[in-house]
C-alpha cells in the first residue's frame, strides 16, 4: 500500500496542482500494475481425440499406431516418415485431367497421338500416361492393361481415356486421338474442385517409399478410391513405327516429316507399375469424405527391373469415384520430390 502525506495548508493553497499530481500518480500506478499482471495467453492446442471404440482406429499395419482390433479407419494413421507436405490445406484445389493413352512401338499411327498428347500436356493441368501393349515397354498386364481392358473393353491404337469419362463426342469411354482435345478442353472449364492430392517420396537404392495425402473438403455421398501409377519419363532406345511419314493426309503433323521408323523418339510417362489399384483404387475411409479428415497412406515398392533410368520416374496419383470410376482429380510428382497442395 502506498501513502502520500501532504500538509493541510498545502492542500488548501494548491488544490488544482494537487489534483494534477494525483491524476498523474494514479495513472502511473495503474499502468505499472497492468504491466506487471498482464501476460500472454496460453496457446490453445487442439488434438484429435483418440477413439476408445475398439472397432475404430488406424487399420494400416505399416503405421506406428496400428490398431489390431479396428475395422473402420478413422484417418488417424501415423508413419515413420518425416513429411514435408504443408499442414496448411487450401479450401479448394486445382482441377487436373488425366489422359491415359494406349500405345505401342509397332503402332504406326501412335506418333500422331504422341504429338496431340504433347500439345495438351503443355498445359500443366493435363497429365498423361502411356500404357504400352505388346512391345518392349509393356508393364505387368495383370496390374495395368488387363484391369483397364476388363472394365472398358479392348482398345484401339492409338486411343485413350480422358478422366475415364464418356466422350462428349459420341458415347464411348475409349476415345480416338482426334477427340482428345475436345474432351480435355471441356474438363478444363472447371478450374477448382473440393478434393486434392499431395505426394512425397524417398528412394533408397531400388526401394521406393511413397506417402500420399488426400483431402476432401466437401461432404461426399459417393465413395472414393486412390489409384497410383509409377511411370518412367523420356524412355529412349525403342524405335517407333510411323505410318504418317510422307503421307500427304497428315502434313499438319510433325510425324509427316519424320522417317517411317523413328529411332530417337522419347516415350513419355510410360506406365511401369500400379502402386495402388487402377480400377476402384484403394478405398478412401468415410472419415475423409464425411468428416473432411486428412487421409494419409504409405506405400513401399521395389522398382521394376524394366525401368531404365530411375531418376526419370514419376508418381501419378488420382482420386476416382468408385461408383462411376470417373477421375475427380490427379497429381504428378517426380520421385524424391514433394508435390504440395495446389
Amino acid at each position: 500500500m502506498i501513502f502520500v502525506i501532504v500538509s493541510e495548508k498545502y492542500i488548501t493553497m494548491n488544490k488544482t496542482l494537487l489534483k494534477a499530481i494525483f491524476f498523474v500518480f494514479s495513472t502511473f500506478v495503474f499502468l505499472q500494475c497492468t504491466k506487471e499482471t498482464a501476460s500472454e495467453p496460453e496457446p490453445i492446442v487442439i488434438t484429435e481425440p483418440v477413439s476408445t471404440d475398439p472397432n475404430i482406429g488406424c487399420t494400416d499395419v505399416a503405421a506406428t499406431n496400428f490398431k489390431s482390433t479396428a475395422t473402420e479407419d478413422d484417418c488417424s494413421c501415423k508413419y515413420d516418415y518425416v513429411s514435408k507436405v504443408s499442414s496448411t490445406i487450401p479450401q479448394d484445389f486445382t482441377k487436373k485431367i488425366l489422359l491415359e493413352e494406349h500405345s505401342g512401338t509397332w503402332c504406326g499411327w501412335c506418333p500422331l497421338a504422341k504429338e496431340t498428347s504433347k500439345k495438351l500436356t503443355a498445359n500443366s493441368r493435363v497429365i498423361s500416361v502411356e500404357i504400352h501393349y505388346n512391345d518392349e515397354m509393356t508393364a505387368d498386364k495383370d496390374k495395368i492393361y488387363n484391369p483397364l481392358k476388363n472394365k472398358y473393353g479392348h482398345p484401339a491404337w492409338p486411343s485413350g481415356m480422358v478422366n475415364r469419362r464418356k466422350s462428349i463426342v459420341g458415347s464411348t469411354f475409349i476415345i480416338g486421338e482426334s477427340d482428345w482435345a475436345a474432351n480435355v478442353n471441356d474438363l478444363l472449364k472447371t478450374e477448382k474442385v473440393a478434393a486434392g492430392i499431395a505426394i512425397e517420396s524417398n528412394l533408397n537404392d531400388n526401394e521406393l517409399t511413397v506417402l500420399s495425402h488426400v483431402k476432401v473438403n466437401a461432404v461426399a455421398d459417393d465413395t472414393y478410391g486412390l489409384g497410383i501409377y509409377l511411370v518412367e519419363d523420356k524412355v529412349s532406345g525403342f524405335p517407333q513405327a510411323n505410318y504418317a511419314s510422307r503421307n500427304t493426309l497428315f502434313q499438319k503433323y510433325e510425324a509427316y516429316t519424320l522417317p517411317s521408323m523413328i529411332d530417337n523418339i522419347l516415350h513419355e510417362n510410360v506406365a511401369r507399375d500400379a502402386i495402388a489399384p487402377l480400377i476402384g483404387g484403394l478405398n478412401i475411409p468415410s472419415a475423409a469424405t464425411k468428416n473432411s479428415k486428412l487421409y494419409k497412406k504409405l506405400f513401399k515398392i521395389t522398382l521394376p527391373n524394366s525401368i531404365k533410368v530411375k531418376e526419370n520416374c514419376q508418381i501419378v496419383a488420382f482420386l476416382m469415384n468408385q461408383k462411376t470410376n470417373e477421375i475427380v482429380n490427379v497429381q504428378i510428382a517426380a520421385i524424391e520430390k514433394v508435390k504440395d497442395w495446389e
